[in-house]
């Protein structure tokens, strides 16, 4: 099923979208074998959940994936973010091929590519602020920025029109 797509915007602060990408996805596929038969279970089919996708974000683009129900938006970002191994296609991230990296490859850019996922329920916590929210994952990965991680989390609030 093919998705409709949202094309890379320039962010306002502007990017270098010469050169390499960033990302690029090419022919990204994901089928889910059918299983049946009695009494052993085999292979009958297969459900194509993602089929052909073909994307490229350059550094300081944003990118949108956009769709009905269903459709595969979801299993998209798992593919790309390497939560779910793809079927078949692509996916290179500043120029290193990540299609079928074991987890031990794909530790150190972790930090670097993530989900959103669109529940706010299950990616964030009510109980927590958001500058608590932001700032966690600077303290998973151990990153201190020059003048601490609160005044980081400020400047990223500011970023997004937010105080």
């Amino acid at each position: 099923m093919k998705e409709d797509l949202v094309l890379p915007a320039q962010r306002e602060r502007g990017g270098d979208t010469e050169g390499e990408p960033l990302l690029q996805v090419s022919g990204l596929t994901k089928h889910f074998p059918v299983k049946g038969g009695f009494p052993i279970r085999r292979t009958v089919g297969q459900v194509q959940a993602v089929d052909g996708i073909d994307l490229t974000v350059h550094t300081g683009e944003s990118f949108g994936l956009v769709g009905e129900s269903g459709c595969g938006k979801s299993t998209t970002g798992r593919l790309i973010t390497r939560l779910m191994e793809p079927s078949g296609g692509t996916i290179t991230y500043r120029g290193q091929d990540i299609s079928h990296a074991s987890r031990k490859q794909l530790a150190p850019i972790r930090s670097e590519i993530q989900m959103i996922f669109q529940d706010p329920y299950s990616s964030l916590n009510p109980r927590q602020t958001v500058g608590t929210i932001i700032s966690g994952p600077m303290e998973i990965n151990d990153i201190n920025p020059e003048g601490g991680r609160e005044k980081r989390v400020r400047e990223l609030l500011e970023i997004v029109g937010l105080n």
